[in-house]
């Protein structure tokens, strides 16, 4: 017999006979066995061959560890209590909740009781809710991107709920009236999370659950667990911009494709993603506007946005000669490859958006009316960008043009 000690705790390996060797009427092949306690109090064994004695080695030192990390106390439990365990486990399974979830939650619940048990008091409750009936979170996920799609929601805002909330729903095979906002602050509480992306995720929550309640699987008259749910702060990341002379530069060796994506992005202040959307019939030259419909626009919301003069004399060569997409595939990429090889590394994230909305606040002093342009909320507008610059810069940026050479520039095949 071997023995393998980490810690307090000693796994045995035994050594036993097998099996004949072929040929041979004595001699048998070599098997070893890793013994030791599982969770549930039982013994448990398992069987490595003759010439694995290095695997059972390394099984049971892994075994020894597990056990030394925490779960010692657990092992040493009374039978009793082992049984109890497993029984509570077992009861808690089908309603994907922990265990420990669930003892925090009912001592929570028995503390707002004052001595009344619990199960009288959600008898009672059911009762008073007869109104509404639970079901699975996973149904109502899938009813909700349905009910979105086809009452016109944008495809960008469908995919943005869908993949929150079928991550959320992976999480809680559980009717959604027994997920508490504790349980959706631990499912919110990722090490690799930004701010914003917990925020975005709670957002896509709490419209889950108000769909919920809205449609009857949750109490219409009461707030929902999400809706509990602080925001964590979100700092934002430190906003960069172009310099005017940075952008007249850019713009000067910038041709065809590039010149165009630039123009756009810096004087019209369209996202990146909305701007590989647009299809030239979403140009009135006549107007002076772009219309960004709302299955386009990342707030699934249709705005116009304004051909500003140095804008207009961009896309000029243009008029009467282009069709379908503006763009192919990657396009962002390719002029962010462009900048860098002349002079703008690293290119900072978003800063031709974040430049349009620096110096057009700084032009027109219009929160408001920035916003509208933009599709941000003017309280977003005011706080982030206000005094990043001056009016002076602000007319340096709009003044960048092409020079008038009568040359028509060529369209970036669609």
């Amino acid at each position: 017999m071997t023995s393998v000690k980490v810690g307090n705790t000693t796994i045995k390996i035994y050594q036993k006979q097998g099996a004949l060797k072929p040929g041979s009427k004595t001699e048998r092949y070599k098997q070893y066995t890793v013994a030791y306690r599982a969770l549930d109090g039982a013994h448990r064994h398992e069987t490595f061959g003759e010439k694995n004695f290095a695997k059972a080695k390394a099984r049971a030192n892994e075994i020894a560890v597990q056990i030394e990390r925490g779960e010692r106390d657990v092992l040493k439990l009374t039978s009793a209590d082992r049984a109890g365990y497993v029984a509570a486990l077992n009861l808690l399974q089908p309603l994907g909740i922990p265990l420990h979830a669930a003892i925090e939650e009912y001592v929570a619940a028995r503390e707002h009781l004052g001595g009344e048990s619990l199960l009288s008091a959600a008898k009672a409750y059911a009762r008073r809710k007869g109104s509404h009936h639970d079901k699975r979170v996973g149904e109502i996920v899938a009813e909700l991107l349905q009910d979105k799609k086809q009452n016109g929601a944008s495809d960008i805002h469908v995919k943005s709920l869908r993949g929150h909330l079928n991550r959320f729903a992976a999480a809680f095979h559980c009717n959604i009236g027994s997920v508490t906002a504790r349980l959706i602050e631990q499912w919110l509480a990722r090490p690799k999370w930004s701010p914003r992306t917990r925020n975005n995720n709670r957002g896509s929550v709490v419209t889950l659950f108000n769909y919920a309640r809205k449609h009857g699987y949750l109490p219409r008259d009461e707030q929902t667990e999400a809706d509990l749910v602080d925001k964590a702060k979100d700092t934002g990341n430190k906003i960069e911009i172009l310099a005017p002379a940075q952008m007249a530069t850019l713009m000067t060796r910038a041709k065809g494709e590039n010149a165009l994506y630039f123009a756009l992005a810096g004087f019209a202040g369209i996202r990146s993603a909305e701007i590989m959307r647009l299809e030239w019939r979403d140009f009135n030259f006549a107007r002076g506007h772009i219309t960004v419909a709302a299955h386009k626009s990342k707030t699934a919301t249709r705005r116009l946005v304004p051909i500003l003069p140095n804008l207009g004399e961009y896309l000029r060569p243009y008029h009467d000669r282009a069709k379908g997409f503006l763009f192919k595939e990657r396009a962002e990429e390719r002029a962010v490859a462009f900048a860098k090889k002349n002079g703008i590394s690293p290119w900072p994230k978003n800063c031709l958006r974040h430049s349009y909305a620096t110096y057009r606040l700084a032009a027109t002093e219009n929160a408001a009316q920035v916003a509208l342009e933009m599709g941000n909320s003017p309280q977003m507008l005011f706080s982030d960008y206000r005094e990043l610059s001056d009016k002076h810069d602000a007319t340096a940026w709009f003044a960048i043009a092409p020079k008038r050479s009568g040359k028509v520039v060529s369209f970036p095949a669609a």
